[in-house]
């Protein structure tokens, strides 16, 4: 008997190594099966990234033709305007500018005339959105003989331009605020509504772009890291 059990001990020993080497193997292939997968989704959202992005750059030189850079030595930077625009501004009474600047920021300069402000909310029908505050500074709010100019980025101020933009055929007011009290209220005619509504366009098409373009740079370094976990497989 335990001459037996002796010979079958080492058959054992060698169909639970063969079935361990099998279970390894297979593992093996299902991880290089899961890199292949992940690779091939990568390489389709490359795709569709590169679709996307030709139609917002095609979108993006259309409209450009619809803008004039400006230069001028009293800026920081130079920035891009509606044509017809880059006469009218600065603005030398009540009213709402937007532009792009060089560092493809979005840009809206509000005037007040009489009186003093440090923000605005934008109003249609029963959709309002108000700015950032901008405290006097005599940089971004300055005044000069009775106009009061104020200048507004960031997130705050995107939403008021898309508000705009999504509201062009409807009336829409500016409120001009200071510490949340109303010093004066604008209605703003169709060619501010036409202004800010094109420079809004040509601006978050531009962003979508470039957040576009950084993600397919993303997927093409994943796509890299991939093929060398997969290579070492």
């Amino acid at each position: 008997m335990k001459k037996t059990l002796m010979f079958l001990m080492p058959a054992m020993l060698l169909a639970s190594c063969a079935g361990g080497n099998a279970d390894k193997d297979k593992a093996k292939n299902e991880y290089k099966n899961a890199l292949s997968d992940s690779i091939t989704i990568a390489e389709r959202q490359i795709d569709s990234c590169e679709n996307k992005i030709k139609i917002l750059t095609d979108n993006v030189n259309q409209w450009l033709r619809d803008f004039t850079v400006v230069d001028n030595k009293r800026e920081v930077e130079s920035y891009y305007i509606f044509n017809g625009w880059q006469d009218r501004y600065p603005l030398q009474n009540t009213g709402l500018v937007a532009r792009i600047s060089n560092g493809e920021r979005l840009e809206l300069i509000a005037a007040l005339k009489g009186s003093t402000f440090n923000n605005i909310r934008v109003e249609c029908g029963e959709n309002a959105v108000e700015s950032a505050i901008v405290p006097h500074d005599q940089a971004l709010n300055y005044r000069r003989e009775g106009l009061n100019t104020v200048m507004f980025s960031g997130a705050q101020a995107d939403s008021v331009a898309n508000l705009i933009a999504d509201n062009e055929l409807n009336n829409i007011s500016v409120v001009f605020l200071e510490d949340g009290k109303t010093k004066g209220s604008w209605r703003m005619p169709e060619d501010y509504k036409k202004m800010v509504s094109a420079t809004w366009m040509l601006y978050s098409s531009r962003t979508q772009q470039i957040k576009l373009e950084n993600y397919m740079k993303l997927l093409c370094r994943k796509i890299e890291i991939l093929r060398t976990h997969k290579d070492r497989e």
